[in-house]
């Protein structure tokens, strides 16, 4: 028997900016968006960060990419070509009509286009196993938790190595066709007892560097463990996260995804604890969306 709960909240930076418009001084608005929803034979999950440093409209492009996924999954790069060509125009259009009036903003929007990450997953239960496919543009993250042992293990994650997440992503974005070399994704059998886990790149990112500070340093042969070490001695942005989470002491990644699991039954509950850990140094000041889902597969005996 197969049972699963899936939770997901999204919240704007802690620290948010504002600017202004004409007389009028508007607050920036949250660019991630999130989708859950059920599927002939399983659950469809997925994040899009909208990323607002370039192009125009990037929040309304990544609600466009989320709510517009199929509900079986997109394998291939032919795939995912004929699916956005299903409605890339229509973007163009309808979103170039509302910048019309300011000349300005309607020549960046056509020059710079719109841009967001997507990382999707489709699960389902088929022959007594639960699937995980998946897919992933840019830098938002997957992670899959085993928690069949004493300790959850991070069974699988994406992007898959640490340096990815270090250097600027390749961004979904209306006007440009996908870079093939940027298309990941794979099919993967869950673990009895499971916890996957999409993000936006600041949550995702703290809960994978938790996740490599809880581990013993004599597992730092190889791997992410080992490039997470070499990273906390360097000075990039991913490099000072790495040390502020060596340094920082936790209750190790059961805690973690407990912590998080609990903060995500309400939205205030979610942006208190988002900004609880920007605070503290152990998360970027941005835009935070999180999914977690359950997965729990009884067998009979």
């Amino acid at each position: 028997m197969l049972s699963w709960t899936a939770q997901g909240r999204s919240v704007v930076k802690p620290r948010n900016d504002s600017f202004a418009s004409g007389d009028q001084l508007l607050w920036r608005q949250n660019e991630d968006r999130l989708r859950l929803t059920r599927t002939p034979d399983g659950l469809l999950a997925a994040v899009s960060d909208g990323a607002g440093g370039a192009g125009l409209f990037c929040g309304p492009w990544a609600e466009t990419l989320v709510t517009r996924l199929p509900k079986t999954p997109i394998t291939s790069m032919k795939a995912l070509n004929q699916w956005m060509d299903g409605f890339c125009l229509n973007f163009r259009a309808d979103h170039a009509a509302l910048s019309k009036a300011t000349p300005a903003r309607h020549s960046k929007f056509i020059r710079e286009g719109s841009f967001a990450t997507l990382v999707a997953g489709w699960l389902a239960y088929r022959r007594g196993r639960a699937m995980l496919q998946w897919l992933g543009y840019g830098d938002s993250q997957l992670m899959v938790f085993d928690r069949t042992g004493r300790q959850p293990a991070l069974a699988a994650s994406y992007p898959a190595t640490l340096s990815a997440l270090d250097r600027a992503p390749f961004l979904l974005n209306w006007k440009d066709m996908p870079r093939e070399a940027s298309l990941h994704g794979g099919e993967m059998v869950l673990p009895d007892r499971a916890t996957v886990v999409l993000a936006s790149d600041g949550i995702g990112q703290y809960l994978l560097l938790r996740t490599l500070a809880s581990l013993p340093r004599s597992q730092a042969s190889g791997g992410m463990l080992n490039e997470f070490m070499r990273l906390s001695g360097g000075e990039s942005k991913l490099g000072q996260a790495a040390r502020a989470h060596r340094a920082t002491p936790g209750p190790g990644i059961s805690g973690e995804l407990a912590t998080l699991r609990d903060c995500l039954k309400s939205d205030m509950s979610f942006a208190v604890r988002i900004r609880a850990l920007c605070d503290k140094g152990l998360l970027a000041n941005d835009d935070a969306t999180l999914i977690m889902i359950d997965v729990d597969l009884t067998r009979n005996r």
